[in-house]
């Protein structure tokens, strides 16, 4: 091989060596800009402030059934660690005196909402709202004259008077605030 013919082959080949140099500079120049900083994390709610917002624009037996981030608050959502495997929380003993300030008809709402309350899914209800049989009947639940602080107890954290019952945990497990509680005790006075 001649010099020229020499000279033209490296020619070329810096050519080709130069080109993809400015191919991958061109390249990384073009490739999707850096994304922003990411927006510092909201400050965590307590989990009062988490149900307050959950229930601000929510109906009992509305449409929405439940809405759907309060499947975050129960337990067994946890994605840390698999329902069987949680602690039980700790029995709460409440201490309430009455006297009931509830409204029956929210109580009602609650108490036959099988994505909210549920009671109706083990009771018999008052106004003849027929349910499950697992649990005893509620229908004429006014006639026993039973203290509002037992009733408010039971519903509460059922373990206090019975630490083997199925019933869920309304109130240690804040599925149900304490006025709520109070309608559904409201609604059980129907039974009269």
């Amino acid at each position: 091989m001649g010099w020229n013919a020499y000279a033209t082959s490296l020619i070329a080949a810096g050519t080709r060596v130069m080109a993809a140099s400015i191919a991958a500079a061109v390249l990384a120049a073009c490739a999707t800009p850096a994304s922003p900083p990411a927006p510092a994390p909201a400050p965590s709610l307590t989990l009062e402030q988490k149900h307050q917002k959950i229930r601000a624009n929510w109906t009992p037996g509305g449409p929405d059934f439940i809405p759907a981030d309060t499947l975050t608050l129960f337990p067994c959502h946890s994605e840390e660690l698999p329902c069987g495997s949680m602690a039980a929380p700790t029995v709460q003993k409440v201490d309430f005196k009455g006297p009931v300030a509830g409204d029956a008809k929210k109580g009602e709402a609650i108490a036959i909402n099988i994505r909210y309350g549920n009671c109706i899914a083990c009771h018999n209800l008052p106004k003849g709202h027929q349910g499950g049989t697992i649990g005893p009947s509620l229908a004429e639940y006014a006639k026993r004259q039973m203290p509002v602080d037992y009733t408010y107890q039971r519903i509460w954290d059922i373990r206090v008077y019975n630490p083997n019952a199925f019933m869920p945990l309304y109130g240690t497990n804040a599925v149900l605030t304490g006025q709520e509680i109070q309608d559904v005790m409201a609604f059980l006075e129907l039974g009269k």
